[in-house]
């Protein structure tokens, strides 16, 4: 079929317009790897952008990797994802499942809570009062379990479910099935794409968390690895007022904290990226 005119102008903005975006996302990437690839003395140039690097080195990547502080904040953070994507998929669907029966007693009570929570919560102060009540002040606990569910995600775990054919669990119940087993036999081995779709929220949003472990976590042990991030790079304004004794920090080395930073979110992606559109498109569907 022959195209528009019209068409054809629209295939060609789509095309400018999207390559701007990527290179919107590309070059502040490439211009940190460069940086985190140079000397310092190279680095701290000023108002030059950086995007081949003149002259390579991995001291600043050895500097960091050297360090005891960034590796234990490196795993607190590997754990914190870990233990709030997983719990937090497992709670989710739990919820999610049980909200797909209409007829159970409260149903409609606890959707409304569910909806509630997308729109109001506690706020700052009674979140930390409920934290600290449950004794989880400075502990790796507080980092996850006050926000390991989202009704967001429940919603759209509840709408995947419903989109699955009620026939295939009524069968499964003639031949005298229970609850649990039609649960994880029949509807988990079908909702992998909202399965891994929750899973990538949730591990995104646990890695890139900072203001829970600037609120609740004093130790510096505990700290994980975005807070760590954080205090490194507001350094860098207190720089000029700095005494002698102030250790600093080079831009380089900044660089390399960044990037070794976003690389676990890098590898997610990749193996969860098939899944991820299948999911959201069959989650929203239906709610």
């Amino acid at each position: 079929m022959k195209k528009s005119a019209g068409y054809r102008v629209f295939y060609i903005f789509n095309i400018i317009f999207f390559a701007l975006v990527s290179l919107s996302v590309i070059i502040p990437f490439a211009n940190v790897l460069c940086l985190s690839l140079e000397p310092n003395y190279i680095a701290i140039e000023t108002g030059v952008l950086h995007l081949i690097p003149r002259n390579i080195t991995l001291e600043a990547y050895k500097y960091v990797l050297r360090d005891n502080l960034f590796t234990r904040a490196f795993l607190n953070s590997v754990v914190i994802t870990a233990a709030g994507a997983i719990g937090g998929v497992i709670v989710t669907a739990m919820l999610g499942y049980s909200l797909t029966f209409e007829n159970v007693k409260g149903h409609k009570i606890v959707s409304f809570l569910v909806l509630f929570t997308m729109m109001f919560n506690g706020g700052i102060i009674p979140t930390y009062i409920l934290v600290k009540k449950l004794g989880l002040l400075d502990t790796l606990w507080s980092l996850f379990i006050p926000v390991l569910i989202s009704g967001y995600n429940v919603i759209l775990m509840r709408s995947f479910f419903q989109s699955i054919p009620v026939s295939l669990a009524e069968s499964a119940f003639l031949d005298g099935a229970s609850e649990v087993s039609v649960f994880f036999r029949i509807i988990v081995p079908l909702s992998k794409p909202i399965f891994a779709t929750i899973t990538l929220f949730y591990a995104v949003s646990r890695w890139n968390d900072f203001f829970n472990g600037i609120m609740f976590i004093t130790t510096l042990s505990k700290k994980p690895l975005q807070v760590l991030l954080r205090e490194i790079l507001l350094q860098a304004s207190a720089d000029a007022d700095s005494g002698p004794d102030t250790v600093y920090i080079g831009v380089n080395v900044k660089m390399a904290i960044v990037f070794i930073t976003i690389i676990p979110t890098m590898l997610f992606y990749p193996f969860l990226q098939k899944y991820f559109t299948k999911g959201i498109m069959l989650g929203a569907v239906k709610g």
